[in-house]
């Protein structure tokens, strides 16, 4: 007999608890482990992260010092030479850097002078050079007694005169002669103290040409004056400009009430318009401004509003070293005339080595005469009488030819058409002049001195696209001879073979050819060539008008470079350094609310008229004083990447900061500037 099992028999609880440990275990375990994995990929990830921070750290300090040790002025993309960009190759643990460099806006300009010859400003306020007899270097009259207030040396060749006026300057006023050299009151500020007249000029190192330079030293590209706008303001390009009646008309002539803009660069007025039969000849070479407001440089918030503030409307150099202006460079007699109700304001582009010259008068240069010839037809038009016709296209003793019949003694006329005579394109320049055009014919007619009673042979030049120039004529044939005849074409005022060589858009003729004969024989053409003379546009220095003396007062003979109108509704601010050996100026102070010169004078002579209008207390003309040491900031981006690079310098950077650089008064000097860390950041 079997008894029964119990129920309550705990046979195999053992394995169910060592599973649940081995299991809880291996949990604990599992976890352990990837808590341990994760910890070990962080510390590699903070590694690599600490790496890129390391290798942007130095990379940026190593821009810093390049900087440092260059003579970099705050140049936009020049921070590194010609680069804006330091490449680093392998610099840190495997991995290379690219670092950028922006200028910082805020970077503030820098005028020092530590001699003649390094000097981004002149070094008096005003310098007249001329010595001529009867002209005054400088001439100051007010017609209420007011005085003229100049910051800076004021310096003439020649005699100053002061009329119903007072002369007075922060530092010395010095003429030839001396005090004797000064007539009315002068008042200067020098050392010693007792020196309170004028000195001697003669012999100063001041009183000598500083021989600036243009910005440029070829002629800039040739422009139409574009047409008066609908709306209230247009802009003008840099380039060469030529038409002064077309300069007139835009800017107040026949285009009032506008705001005309000059973008930032150079611009070379010279005028032709006495010259250049494809130009009209009314108001000569004078360039006049009336009713309207005038901005030449980068303009300003202020400049572009509908009515622009003047002054303020363009970016000054003396406030900004990142200013961009415009130089205007003037030649032979081409004149400014400021008129009346004109708000005119001129900013040039500061620069750390040199003055920012706004208005420049030329003191070399003259154009030169060029010639194409030999062009000859490339097609025909309408052989009319003529056979053989294309064998006219050069000399070679194959000849197009008509047999003339005379019956009942009537004269019979034979002519042909042809074209081409076109030069290769661009060979003359736009905004040339032409100063010749001439034809070459060869030819012969064998009834010879028989034929000549009655005989006309004339030639007809139509220019592609334009009209008929007057008909010329050939000699008479006297012999039966192959002949070569030259007959020059008339260039009379705006006919369009001078216009399209100015223009640019010539590019060949139609020329008919006609022999009228009173004898039966045969008229024989071995060809037509045409030959042109021009002068492509040139720095020509100042001269004619502008450069006779003595001056008074503009006349024909005699004229100032710049002149503007005695009215107080016109005012004109020279934000730059007005620069002008050869010439004289004419000004008018009238309703100023702060200095005309701001970087100086440099003229022949100078003549200033101050208006009842004149209320600015402050200096007129000036130079500014020399900066304490100021310099300029930068934005440094630096991008790492693995391997040998070139870095990316899209994106984020890894490291970003602005530094400014402060050199010496004595100027820039590498390895010697001051280094200010203002911010220096790590991305996150």
């Amino acid at each position: 007999m079997k008894r029964a099992r119990s129920c309550s028999d705990d046979s195999g609880a053992a394995l169910i608890v060592a599973l649940i440990i081995v299991t809880v275990f291996g949990l604990i375990i599992g976890a352990t482990l990837t808590f341990a994995d994760t910890s070990i990929r962080a510390t590699v990830q903070l590694r690599d992260q600490g790496a890129v921070a390391y290798a942007a750290d130095g990379a940026t300090k190593a821009a810093v010092n390049s900087i440092r040790n260059s003579t970099f002025t705050g140049t936009s993309g020049q921070c590194f030479g010609a680069s804006g960009t330091l490449n680093l190759a392998g610099f840190y643990a495997a991995r290379s850097a690219a670092v950028t460099c922006a200028p910082s806006p805020g970077s503030r300009v820098r005028v020092a002078c530590t001699s003649l010859t390094n000097c981004n400003r002149p070094g008096a306020a005003i310098l007249t050079l001329g010595n001529i007899a009867g002209e005054d270097g400088l001439y100051v009259k007010s017609n209420t007694g007011a005085g003229l207030h100049v910051h800076g040396v004021v310096m003439s060749n020649s005699n100053i005169n002061i009329t119903n006026s007072a002369l007075a300057t922060n530092t010395g006023v010095y003429a030839r002669g001396g005090a004797a050299g000064c007539t009315g009151p002068v008042t200067s500020d020098t050392s010693p103290p007792t020196a309170k007249t004028c000195q001697e000029s003669s012999g100063s190192a001041l009183n000598v040409d500083p021989n600036y330079a243009a910005e440029t030293s070829s002629v800039p590209v040739y422009r139409p004056v574009p047409a008066c706008p609908g709306g209230s303001s247009v802009t003008l390009q840099p380039g060469y400009y030529d038409d002064a009646a077309a300069l007139t008309a835009l800017t107040g002539g026949t285009c009032t009430n506008k705001t005309w803009y000059f973008a930032p660069g150079n611009y070379y007025f010279d005028f032709h318009n006495t010259e250049n039969p494809a130009l009209p000849t009314a108001g000569g070479d004078v360039w006049t401004v009336s009713n309207g407001n005038l901005i030449a440089g980068t303009p300003t918030a202020a400049g572009l509003l509908a009515t622009p503030t003047i002054p303020g409307g363009c970016v000054n150099p003396i406030d900004s070293a990142t200013a961009l202006g415009v130089q205007f460079i003037f030649g032979n007699d081409s004149q400014l005339f400021i008129n009346n109700k004109v708000n005119a304001e001129f900013c040039g582009t500061y620069h750390a080595d040199r003055p920012p010259v706004v208005m420049y008068g030329l003191k070399t240069g003259s154009e030169s005469t060029s010639s194409v010839t030999g062009l000859n037809m490339t097609t025909t038009v309408d052989a009319g009488q003529f056979t053989n016709v294309p064998r006219i296209g050069a000399v070679d003793n194959s000849s197009a030819t008509w047999d003339g019949k005379v019956t009942a003694k009537k004269a019979v006329t034979g002519t042909m058409t042809v074209g081409g005579f076109g030069p290769a394109v661009g060979s003359i320049p736009a905004g040339s002049t032409l100063k010749s055009a001439t034809l070459r014919v060869v030819h012969a007619f064998s009834a010879g001195a028989a034929g000549t009673t009655g005989d006309t042979r004339t030639l007809l030049v139509t220019p592609t696209g334009g009209t008929a120039l007057a008909a010329v004529s050939l000699p008479a044939v006297t012999s039966t001879v192959t002949r070569t005849d030259s007959v020059t074409l008339p260039l009379a005022a705006l006919n369009s073979l001078s216009t399209q060589i100015h223009n640019g858009t010539f590019t060949g003729v139609n020329l008919t050819y006609s022999a009228t004969i009173a004898e039966s024989g045969t008229e024989s053409v071995d060809a037509i060539l045409l030959d042109l003379t021009y002068a492509a546009p040139a720095f020509r220095a100042q001269s004619g008008c502008i450069t006779k003396g003595p001056y008074v007062s503009n006349s024909s003979s005699i004229c100032a470079f710049i002149s503007t109108a005695q009215s107080p509704s016109t005012v004109f601010y020279i934000q730059g350094t007005t620069y002008a050996p050869l010439a004289a100026l004419d000004v008018s102070f009238n309703n100023l609310t702060e200095q005309v010169f701001r970087f100086g004078v440099v003229a022949r002579s100078l003549k200033i008229f101050e208006t009842a209008s004149l209320a600015f207390t402050g200096p007129v003309i000036e130079v500014p004083d020399d900066s304490p040491g100021i310099g300029f900031g930068v934005f440094l981006s630096t991008f790492v990447c693995s391997g040998l690079g070139p870095c990316s310098t899209s994106g984020i950077p890894d490291l970003t900061a602005l530094v400014t650089f402060v050199d010496p008064v004595a100027g820039v000097t590498a390895g010697q500037r001051e280094v200010h860390v203002l911010s220096w950041a790590g991305s996150r």
